[in-house]
């Protein structure tokens, strides 16, 4: 009986990274994918049977023993929040990165994948998408930009002296959002107020995290040489992404907006220095990607813009913006997902729908869950304020059980709906139940209630309470687990009439009891 063939060893430098948290898990996931080094400084962030922890600098002369036995090198290491020493700057970034590419040939690797940007390019806009025949000049004036360009230099020269024997790639990536990236730049972005030189030109690629990560394990599995440029199709200029959110943006003069950044940094009151003021980024065309992977992303730019406002705990204003398609949604909802035990499996096997129903102030989102036979009936669950659907997914499965539909309204302002987050008046709570009625009764073709579930009110301090009763506004409790989706504080009417289920048979009782009120006149 013949055994079977060792599955891919994978070495993962700076494992601790945002890149690593989001790129990690496809690795564990992928049975031809046998282990994975985790290479870091720090202690590891997460724990897998396929993961070996190893605390290690990437200067390291032990590097090349690390890689041992392994058949691909993924380099995430790099710095990128600004220190203050430039040359140890370099020298990790530089010395480290050459260190890699070395120690990787010396251990017998066949492939190593680099995590590279479009920041190589430089911080010139261009009027056309860049392709990868663009030269990579960087910046001597940005250390980011400058150290990109540098390590794609010396790979470069390395492949031309060593043809054929080791396969390097390098992604450029373009910005990348999603639940496990936080950094000055995404803070900024949804920010009050957003200033950048030519902001009438300035634009992103906001990358989502999975699409990132399905590159790169493509490319961990197939011996790719040279660069190439990772990103969507599209792209998002700095005003509409202030449209977006009701950000106040301000177009501010290049030479004077660095010089204050400079001074800011070295005061300490900045994390970021003028070598990050520019304006926005060059669009970049990925095509050649695709062709030779088959990779492609699934979220377009805007889509990944508005997961990251509303994983930043604000809302989308216009009806225009609100996350259509499923996959979107459950990108912007995948920490409420964890929150109620429900990973990306299982939200799978439920086979939830997402719609966005019209409003006269925008639109409302509802999650639809159906019962496996046609029962004629079906409940909208409104959540409660200061919660949103996601919440109530796991009550909303265990009434279709039942065999009666479900549709889940999140509230203007609450959850993936338009509107001022965690705030409601009365009129706009009876649109929203209105619109979800009527989705039921026609498209459904139902006979729907209404009832609604799942407070989260936090205890008044006296303060509170004082301010609550003038002004309207209820603090909510802190969530368990962090959801960018939960408002801490809401302004809600119009729910008061509105039947309260705690559980799946108090909801299915009313399915059979005549009702009166607001459930009933709907």
């Amino acid at each position: 009986m013949s055994e079977k063939p060792r599955g891919l060893r994978i070495a993962v430098t700076g494992a601790t990274s945002d890149f690593a948290a989001a790129i990690l898990p496809t690795l564990f996931d992928d049975p031809d994918v046998d282990s994975v080094i985790g290479i870091a400084r720090r202690p590891a962030r997460l724990e897998h049977p396929k993961l070996t922890s190893v605390r290690s600098d990437i200067r390291s002369p032990d590097l090349e023993e690390t890689f041992a036995g392994c058949d691909t090198v993924m380099h995430l290491a790099f710095v990128v929040e600004e220190m203050k020493d430039k040359a140890e700057t370099h020298d990790i970034n530089l010395r480290g990165s050459r260190n890699v590419i070395d120690s990787a040939y010396r251990a017998g690797v066949s492939r190593v994948v680099i995590a590279s940007s479009i920041n190589a390019y430089g911080a010139d806009i261009t009027p056309e998408p860049l392709t990868e025949n663009t030269y990579p000049a960087g910046d001597p004036d940005r250390y980011y930009f400058y150290d990109k360009a540098e390590v794609e230099h010396y790979a470069e020269w390395w492949l031309r002296r060593h043809p054929g024997e080791m396969a390097i790639s390098m992604l450029r990536c373009t910005y990348i959002v999603g639940p496990d990236f936080a950094n000055d730049g995404i803070d900024q972005f949804t920010g009050p107020v957003g200033a950048f030189p030519e902001a009438d030109r300035a634009s992103y690629q906001f990358l989502y995290q999975d699409d990132m990560a399905d590159a790169f394990h493509r490319a961990a599995k197939t011996d790719l040489v040279g660069p190439y440029n990772l990103g969507p199709v599209d792209w998002v200029g700095v005003r509409e992404l202030a449209a977006m959110q009701g950000q106040l943006m301000f177009d501010v003069p290049q030479k004077a907006a660095t010089h204050v950044a400079n001074v800011a940094f070295r005061l300490r009151l900045t994390p970021f220095s003028g070598q990050w003021v520019t304006p926005g980024e060059p669009i970049v065309d990925s095509s050649a990607l695709g062709r030779a992977t088959g990779w492609a992303p699934t979220l377009t730019a805007h889509e990944s813009a508005a997961m990251m406002i509303l994983l930043q705990g604000k809302s989308l204003l216009r009806r225009v913006d609100a996350l259509e398609r499923g996959i979107a949604c459950e990108a912007a909802l995948r920490p409420a997902s964890e929150a109620v035990a429900l990973d990306r499996a299982a939200v799978a096997a439920l086979q939830v729908e997402h719609r966005q129903l019209d409003t006269g102030t925008g639109s409302v989102h509802v999650e639809i869950h159906r019962a496996s036979a046609e029962s004629g009936q079906s409940v909208v669950l409104v959540a409660d304020r200061g919660l949103h659907a996601r919440a109530l997914t796991p009550l909303a499965t265990d009434i279709a059980a039942g065999g009666v539909d479900v549709v889940v309204l999140d509230l203007p302002g609450h959850g993936l709906s338009t509107g001022p987050r965690g705030r409601s008046s009365a009129t706009q709570t009876i649109e929203a139940v209105d619109a979800a009625l009527r989705f039921a009764r026609i498209e459904l073709d139902t006979a729907p209630i209404t009832v609604r579930s799942g407070t989260r009110h936090a205890a008044d301090t006296l303060i509170g309470g004082i301010l609550r009763r003038a002004t309207g506004w209820t603090t909510m409790e802190e969530p368990a687990h962090p959801d960018g989706l939960m408002p801490t504080r809401t302004r809600v009417d119009g729910t008061a009439d509105i039947p309260f289920v705690s559980t799946a048979a108090d909801a299915l009782a009313l399915c059979t009891t005549p009702m009166t009120g607001l459930s009933a006149a709907r």
